[in-house]
């Protein structure tokens, strides 16, 4: 199958665009390593033997200074893009945009979403929810809390055991029964667990956007990138990758204690007229002082001037229809 990628922007090479967007992570295979691992030891392994793992074979990863991946946003300004350009971008006049979105990997981390949810409304932010529909119990009242306080629900995979990439046929079987939970919980979006991803393959799923690849991420089973900043048509649905680094990579893996790397990326990334999309865990966000290193990053946001605050198929449905 041919997927087509439509990148950014229309007055850019083309040739150069759908190149970095092709080939920077879209359809990333398994290697044998990794099959092993999913299929075999990661069932058995707790959680804190997968996380000295995961140290091991992030400690010959040299990360940029703030997830800074140039490519294809010097595609973009090369060729002369302006500040009317950039107005034109978002809604308002606004030269940049910020989404929030969650992955919800526990059943623990599905009950402190209320908890996240009274802290971002208090500083007038929206974000989305992607739940693991096959994994734990769905508590009906708390999905419509986050539809009654004008959230977001999306979809994070099948059962999040790292499988449904591992084949076609694996992908196939589970397809359907995502596309069910999907309609079942009115949701528009999705993201793999571990942001596994093949594009090709997620068409066949009913959705409005997936939010599965990243800008710049070294630390990712399937590091690769989109190099960009922007969301994109990826066939039947629009892409958004998430531009700032996990809560998790933050937290755990560099062991930051503080958000100047999320500060400086939002920063670089507003400067270029992107789309500030973060991805946390409400799993994560009530171990430590973590949450509160969250509302940290809300007031910065707050502060942010021309930029849109959007839910995520807020910017998908503007950014296909225009």
């Amino acid at each position: 199958m041919t997927l087509e990628i439509v990148p950014p922007f229309a007055n850019i090479s083309q040739e150069q665009a759908i190149k970095y967007l092709w080939e920077n992570g879209h359809e990333p295979t398994f290697p044998a390593k990794k099959k092993i691992y999913y299929t075999v030891l990661r069932p058995v392994l707790p959680v804190f033997l997968r996380r000295l793992l995961q140290k091991k074979m992030n400690s010959k990863v040299i990360a940029k200074d703030c997830f800074i991946d140039d490519g294809l946003v010097k595609i973009v300004f090369q060729d002369g893009m302006n500040s009317a350009a950039l107005s034109r971008l978002y809604p308002g006049g606004n030269t940049s945009a910020v989404v929030l979105t969650h992955d919800v990997e526990t059943r623990s981390g599905f009950r402190f979403i209320p908890r996240v949810i009274d802290l971002e409304n208090r500083y007038n932010f929206k974000s989305s929810w992607n739940i693991v529909p096959y994994k734990y119990p769905i508590d009906p009242a708390i999905i419509q809390a986050i539809r009654e306080n004008g959230h977001e629900v999306g979809i994070h995979g099948y059962n999040h055991d790292g499988r449904m990439y591992l084949s076609k046929k694996i992908f196939d079987k589970r397809a359907p029964l995502i596309n069910q939970a999907l309609d079942k919980y009115g949701a528009v979006g999705f993201r793999s667990p571990m942001v596994h991803r093949n594009l090709a393959w997620l068409q066949m799923l009913n959705i409005e956007y997936d939010s599965s690849c990243f800008d710049y991420d070294p630390y990712q089973p399937f590091p690769g990138g989109t190099g960009s900043i922007w969301p994109f048509v990826a066939g039947k649905f629009v892409e958004l990758p998430y531009t700032l680094p996990q809560d998790h990579t933050l937290f755990y893996v560099l062991k930051k204690r503080d958000i100047s790397l999320w500060k400086k990326k939002t920063d670089w990334i507003c400067e270029h007229g992107g789309v500030v999309l973060s991805l946390t865990h409400p799993d994560y966000l009530q171990e430590r002082n973590h949450l509160g290193l969250y509302e940290e990053f809300l007031q910065y946001l707050s502060g942010l001037k021309n930029s849109w605050r959007c839910l995520p198929k807020e910017l998908a449905a503007w950014w296909k229809r225009n």
